[in-house]
């Protein structure tokens, strides 16, 4: 009797993390707002859930449907249209950004704009400066290669899809 109950003991741990990935990642089909997987190397490989009730802060990871002016650059990369970015929010209301010369500097960092990619496709650049307004944020990837306001400029609030934490990353 005591080997059976060792050998169900066995089983119960497998048997519930699958369930419960499968049930993450059912919601993650079924519900994109919910939760993310990232396979991009701008920002951490993995899993992130949105947070509800979260207003968007500073440092924040937040889902963004992907920007008019950027989806030609993203198509030829082989990203299809309904793939979301996701991005740190970088700079929000308030915070001055400005483009000087070949480089970004946000909320006193600076960060470097490159004109092509390691490919050599033309890059789409942003340019101005001045403050963010109330419904606005500035999103930077946490790699230098990444595609993110540098390129397109600042989001509106209301078109982001929320803030989402990292819950698992591989």
């Amino acid at each position: 009797m005591t080997r059976v109950h060792k050998d169900r003991r066995r089983w119960t741990l497998p048997a519930v993390a699958t369930v419960v990935l499968t049930g993450v990642g059912a919601a993650a089909q079924s519900a994109p707002d919910i939760a993310l997987v990232n396979e991009s190397p701008s920002v951490p490989r993995g899993l992130y859930l949105r947070d509800p009730a979260a207003v968007v802060r500073r440092g924040d990871m937040v889902a963004i449907p992907q920007p008019a002016d950027a989806r030609p650059y993203l198509a030829s990369l082989g990203l299809p249209a309904e793939i979301r970015l996701l991005k740190r929010a970088a700079g929000v209301a308030g915070d001055p950004v400005c483009r000087i010369g070949d480089t970004v500097e946000i909320d006193g960092r600076r960060v470097v704009v490159l004109a092509s990619d390691r490919r050599g496709a033309d890059l789409i650049q942003w340019r101005g400066c001045r403050r963010l307004q109330p419904d606005e944020v500035f999103l930077l990837g946490d790699t230098p290669g990444s595609f993110d306001s540098r390129y397109f400029g600042p989001v509106r609030v209301s078109d982001l899809d929320g803030v989402f934490r990292e819950t698992l990353t591989w």
